[in-house]
């Protein structure tokens, strides 16, 4: 037999049991290994009010901060409509989410591609003395260093290449800082073949 419930406005339902629906703050707490926590906000939110970014200095660019609040999170959007429907903007600044900028990627020194129209292509700077060996892109630590060093100096707004055997290699600025391993006792760096880009 089939038991009906009618289900009041603003309650929720387990079974036939009636509850009281938990209070969505539209927020989730992430709890790092090592016991610090930081909010997520898990709806749409204003990239230019909010103060959930810091900046970079390590590597460049922006990047999430390790423990947000729920105040960094500027929840300032309304829809509106025009020709092309429905879309997002600040109602404070006028922030239109549809008009990509850098600054709020993760980090503003992304890899662009023929594809790509989010601005003018970044500068490249040549690795020198590059070789290829058993998956990895093997270069002399000076150079890595070198090419660190002006990357860091340029706020991340270049992009690594390399030239080996008639094939063009680029790499992203995050990517270069992050996946290249030390080899012990040699004065080289490696980069795995798989992070690079051929053109």
């Amino acid at each position: 037999m089939t038991n009906i419930v009618d289900l009041p406005k603003g309650k929720k339902i387990s079974g036939s049991e009636i509850l009281q629906p938990a209070e969505d703050t539209h927020f989730v707490r992430h709890t790092y290994k090592s016991g610090n926590s930081t909010m997520k906000c898990n709806v749409p939110y204003c990239p230019n009010c909010s103060t959930n970014r810091e900046k970079d200095t390590r590597q460049g660019g922006y990047r999430e901060k390790w423990t947000a609040t729920e105040e960094d999170y500027a929840i300032t959007l309304k829809y509106i409509e025009d020709e092309t429907g429905f879309y997002a903007v600040c109602s404070e600044c006028g922030h239109d989410v549809r008009n990509h900028e850098n600054k709020h990627d993760s980090y503003i020194s992304v890899l662009l591609d023929d594809n790509a129209h989010d601005g003018p292509p970044l500068p490249e700077e040549t690795l020198k003395d590059v070789v290829y060996k058993q998956g990895f892109l093997i270069i002399p630590y000076a150079e890595y260093e070198r090419v660190r060093q002006k990357g860091t100096e340029n706020g991340g707004q270049i992009l690594p290449t390399t030239k080996i055997e008639n094939s063009q290699f680029f790499i992203s600025w995050d990517d270069y800082l992050t996946k290249m391993r030390a080899v012990p006792n040699v004065s080289v760096v490696g980069i795995p073949r798989i992070y690079w880009k051929c053109v």
